[in-house]
């Protein structure tokens, strides 16, 4: 007798759904075994399949309540209707359109937004041109939740551990910024998201509970500039920045921290720093273009690191090994890969879900067009629909499965009115869209009312009003490049080039302008390239319209997510790198990485097509990095140093 075929986990977990959803009372483990085919026999290897089973859709925002029962069974489980679904967020037609640009114009590194859009009921996905990426570390949707929820979150920063109140989240200066209040030192603090250490507990909600005679303004407790440190007191000091990059740096920190303009067109700066070493990166990245005036303990320090690049090798080991090269990513996963089951069950689920809700509220549709709105092969669609056909409540005759008819064309659903209604929230999702309609919001000349009050409507109903705010900045060439982008007109722009240190005059066809992580990018066809180029906004000296009349197909699209292509004559630059330049593969495009046993970096391979920009890296890693190969640039942060170290014994740099 040939043994039954093994259930699909997908038909378990959506079996167990559904029973869930219908009881009106907790089932204990037995109860919902008897009732959802799929679950071993054997006690024990029962409740580790419902264990996973319950992790994965409380994962997936699907609200799973564990009640104490009477009895040898002492749990019994059900979904909590009210919080399963989302409550009627009554939003007008411009409304429901703005939120949908703004959530998929926003690429955040993860199919959240798409997923909540899908749950709203949205259509048209792929035509949505890209305005922002914004990719989270990995801890800030967890305190997305804990903001929201009113939970305590605990975790490790700066090797302490801290257990707060969250108040909420802001993204400024290219980081994510966590507010809380910290249980532990009874203080306002104020942590940067991607330097968490590990994971985030979160606790329950509602536990998290600021005193009352404390107000905390999460704004004013923001750091005024990115190189001010918790704890530490401001220092000030003064830098010159050289003609060349002037413009530029004023426009980055700000008019009010001119001294004065000298004559051959230099500006001296004044900046509240906490630390020589808070800044340290910043004033290397500008290599020559800037010099250390006051205090002189800043300038001493700064001149004794560039003597150790000059003078000193690296202190790292010379068994230097160069890794692998990746393969290049791909927008999907290939066929041959496989994914963990639970990732590729909560994938599933998540999609079937939401086309059942869509269904529901359509009836009938087509399954090209199904299959279009969901990602899908008309091959999977169908074998996705037919298993939802198989899946209902005890005691599964036809009238208790759901009622789906799938023909050769078309499809015909005939489900519950209540399956339209759109679902709750996952954190991740939730956070895409308050992230992503906040952030259109702040993007100058975007100030959209339908968005506006659609993000309110939302924010009443997923408690989020408070849980994020971002600061996007605004370059001087900022609006008369989105302009020629959406006209389609040529501009003739100076461009200050980042990786060869050069003014150059260009003549581009502006394809697409979009944040990137804080900057502003401007993506064109380049006539003095003959390609596609990204510009840096902020590196757009000056703008004017160009007689020049696009051409047919000079342009094509390019991912945001693909920071860097390098150019014709790039160099392959094998590093190494100690401790202290772990930074490195998460901040300089890197084509491949190789890790120690404990998951320390050791080698990274990347593309090298300026010098200058190369240059600056080295600096700015000073005697934590060694260059293995081409041995022709062994050298060369020797002699950037040198350079540098030339600008302090002049006298042109005296207050």
């Amino acid at each position: 007798m040939d043994a039954p075929a093994k259930l699909d986990r997908l038909e378990r977990v959506t079996d167990l759904v559904l029973v869930l959803l219908d009881t009106r009372q907790p089932l204990s483990l037995d109860a919902i075994a008897h009732q959802v085919p799929g679950y071993p026999a054997e006690h024990s290897a029962r409740r580790q399949a419902f264990e996973r089973d319950k992790r994965l859709l409380r994962d997936e925002g699907i609200p799973v309540l564990t009640q104490r029962l009477p009895g040898q069974e002492q749990y019994g489980y059900q979904i909590d209707r009210d919080s399963f679904y989302l409550p009627d967020l009554d939003l007008e037609t411009d409304e429901q359109v703005a939120l949908h640009l703004a959530v998929a114009g926003v690429h955040l590194g993860d199919p959240s937004g798409r997923d909540a859009l899908l749950k709203l009921g949205a259509a048209g996905l792929g035509d949505v041109r890209p305005i922002a990426s914004l990719v989270p570390p990995a801890a800030l949707i967890e305190l997305f939740e804990a903001v929201r929820t009113h939970a305590t979150a605990a975790f490790v920063y700066r090797s302490e551990d801290r257990r707060v109140a969250p108040v909420g989240l802001w993204f400024r200066f290219g980081h994510w910024y966590l507010v809380a209040w910290d249980l532990e030192r009874t203080a306002v603090g104020t942590f940067r998201v991607d330097r968490i250490e590990g994971e985030v507990t979160r606790g329950e909600a509602g536990e998290a509970v600021v005193p009352d005679d404390v107000s905390v303004d999460v704004k004013a407790a923001l750091p005024e500039e990115p190189w001010e440190v918790e704890g530490e007191d401001r220092v000030e000091m003064r830098v010159r920045v050289d003609a060349l990059e002037a413009r530029r740096v004023v426009d980055e920190v700000g008019e009010d921290k001119v001294v004065q303009w000298l004559e051959d067109g230099s500006v001296d700066l004044v900046l509240g720093v906490s630390s020589f070493a808070s800044i340290r990166s910043w004033v290397l990245g500008l290599s020559d273009h800037v010099t250390v005036i006051a205090p002189d303990a800043y300038r001493d320090e700064l001149i004794a690191w560039l003597d150790v690049v000059r003078d000193a090798a690296p202190l790292l080991p010379a068994d230097a090994r160069a890794p692998e090269v990746e393969a290049p990513a791909v927008e999907e996963e290939p066929a041959a890969v496989r994914t963990a089951p639970g990732r590729e069950t909560s994938r599933r689920l998540r999609r079937l879900l939401a086309l059942v809700g869509w269904l529901a509220q359509v009836g009938e549709a087509p399954i090209a067009d199904a299959a279009l709105r969901f990602g899908m092969s008309e091959k999977e669609l169908v074998a996705e629909l037919e298993l939802a056909a198989c899946c209902g409540i005890p005691p599964y005759t036809p009238d208790t499965l759901m009622e789906i008819e799938v023909s050769e064309h078309s499809v015909r659903a005939f489900l519950p009115a209540e399956y339209a209604r759109p679902r709750r929230l996952t954190p991740a999702e939730g956070f895409a869209v308050a992230a992503s309609a906040r952030l259109l919001l702040t993007v100058p000349g975007s100030e959209d009312g339908a968005l506006r009050r659609a993000l309110a409507k939302l924010d009443a109903a997923l408690g989020s009003r408070e849980a994020v705010g971002l600061d996007v900045d605004a370059p001087a060439a900022l609006a008369a490049v989105r302009e020629a982008a959406d006209a389609g007109h040529a501009l003739e722009i100076e461009y200050l080039s980042g990786s060869r240190d050069e003014l150059t005059t260009r003549t581009v066809e502006p394809l697409q302008v979009a944040t990137i992580d804080g900057h502003w990018y401007l993506d064109a066809y380049c006539h003095r390239a003959g390609d596609m180029r990204r510009f840096r906004v902020d590196r757009i000296s000056s703008v004017r319209p160009s007689e020049h009349s696009p051409g047919p197909a000079t342009t094509r699209s390019r991912p945001l997510e693909e920071m860097f292509v390098p150019g014709p004559g790039a160099v392959e630059v094998h590093l190494q790198l100690g401790p202290d330049a772990q930074w490195v593969p998460e901040s300089v495009p890197v084509r491949a990485v190789r890790r120690d046993a404990d998951g320390t970096v050791t080698d990274v391979i990347l593309d090298v097509s300026g010098m200058a920009w190369f240059e600056r890296l080295l600096l700015q890693l000073g005697p934590a990095v060694r260059v293995v190969s081409p041995p022709e640039l062994a050298g060369l942060a020797a002699e950037a140093a040198r350079r540098v170290l030339a600008r302090y014994v002049s006298d042109n740099v005296a207050p």
